[in-house]
């Protein structure tokens, strides 16, 4: 019997994948639990295992092709068994129907269109199909659902069309108004790098937090001298029971957790017209790739002690590098921690990572003068800048969110 590979639904809110490769060739015979392929959705890079075992047939998807999740691809076949008739490819559904899509000129910046969206597919009850995710987007970004058209299976509005929708209007100037055209440099081009794969999503998803989530940032010093005795006597048992060395970054991973809990609105999603509080504290810990960004996920961690928490931050960085991560893994974080400091960084802003309301930017461990009792001592301090979304944060609780975790970072013995 033949079996369709298809494109899998790898999230719950993934609707098309960017197909990266094959990692066999067709002809070739795999093997059931293989990796078969890698795909791209808007988390990394991910292998996708062989179905079953038997020779690969019927290839159709290239590399950079946006497909729909459940799409056939392929299929595996037994010795001699023939192909089956393949089904209407939802792509080229998708090509029919933006072809459909009438684009008329209007008075925008450089290069922009105006797009008239086509009648919009309803289900039997007249609700306008949408995926969930799409609806969030619309509903934050103030877009009527039913003048957007759909470019997914039966016209589904999805998040590519919500972002298209939005960058539209971002073009569109009011009448009377120049077209502000900016040119580019008057110089020799070394190299030009389409915008694909994580490095795509990650601009999108910049963009759409930056645009739609007001963020305002408090920052201080806090005072590691308390952390650094820890650390040093703490090192070598930690290293022994687990066999990785204790970092600073476990220490503040250990005290994030501790302190998040009490302060709801730090570890919170804005929704629409609502505000969720999350009870569990799933710390995003943003990874460095070689092209791009990866924020693996250590769920509950408010559960789990120093040990657990170096454990957890080495084997997720590890996978997280060498593409092993499960798609679990690289979701559902509600709070999100970025960690220049190795760099020799001493502060810096960082972007929110949506839906959370808020994102920890760690500068370097550095000696700087302090007043002590007896004047001016050198201690290592540390600069700790939150980055957090207005429409859910006041600056009150901003600052009484860092003003804790600097109090518990330098009296870290609490946390053991």
């Amino acid at each position: 019997m033949a079996y369709e590979v298809i494109l899998p639904k790898v999230d719950m809110v993934m609707e098309t994948g960017t197909f990266v490769e094959w990692l066999k060739q067709e002809g070739q015979q795999v093997v059931k639990g293989e990796p078969l392929f890698t795909i791209l959705t808007d988390k990394a890079a991910i292998e996708i295992e062989s179905p079953a075992s038997g020779i690969l047939a019927g290839v159709s998807a290239k590399p950079n092709d946006v497909i729909p999740v459940s799409e056939t691809i392929a299929y595996i076949l037994a010795p001699g068994e023939q192909q089956p008739e393949r089904r209407r490819s939802a792509i080229a559904t998708r090509k029919t129907n933006k072809t459909a899509i009438s684009v008329v000129p209007a008075e925008t910046s450089a290069g922009a269109v105006v797009v008239e969206p086509t009648a919009n597919p309803t289900t039997p009850t007249g609700k306008v199909r949408a995926s969930p995710l799409a609806r969030r987007m619309a509903a934050e970004l103030g877009l009527n659902l039913d003048t957007l058209s759909g470019r997914g299976p039966r016209g589904r509005i999805q998040r590519a069309d919500v972002v298209a929708a939005a960058e539209t209007r971002a073009t569109i100037r009011p009448s009377g108004m120049s077209a502000l055209k900016i040119p580019l440099p008057d110089a020799r081009r070394k190299e030009v790098i389409p915008l694909t794969g994580p490095r795509k999503i990650i601009a999108e998803r910049m963009a759409y937090s930056a645009a739609t989530a007001p963020h305002i940032t408090l920052s201080l010093y806090v005072d590691m001298s308390e952390a650094t005795h820890l650390r040093a006597s703490l090192l070598e048992k930690i290293e022994e029971s687990t066999g990785q060395r204790l970092s600073f970054t476990a220490i503040l991973v250990r005290a994030v957790a501790a302190v998040l809990p009490r302060h709801p609105f730090i570890n919170a999603s804005f929704n629409g017209d609502e505000i969720i509080c999350w009870e569990d504290v799933h710390l995003g810990i943003a990874t460095s790739l070689k092209d791009y960004l990866i924020v693996p996920v250590i769920h509950q961690a408010q559960t789990k002690n120093l040990e657990q928490l170096v454990v957890a931050l080495a084997d997720l960085v590890e996978r997280a590098r060498s593409h092993r991560l499960s798609p679990a893994e690289m979701s559902g974080s509600t709070f999100t921690i970025s960690n220049l400091g190795m760099f020799g960084i001493e502060s810096f802003t960082a972007i929110i990572n949506p839906p959370e309301s808020a994102i920890l930017g760690v500068g370097k461990i550095d000696k700087r003068q302090t007043e002590g009792e007896d004047g001016l001592v050198l201690k290592p301090m540390m600069n700790l800048t939150l980055s957090a979304d207005h429409r859910v944060i006041d600056g009150v609780a901003a600052a009484g969110f860092l003003s804790e975790l600097k109090a518990t970072l330098e009296n870290p013995y609490l946390l053991l």
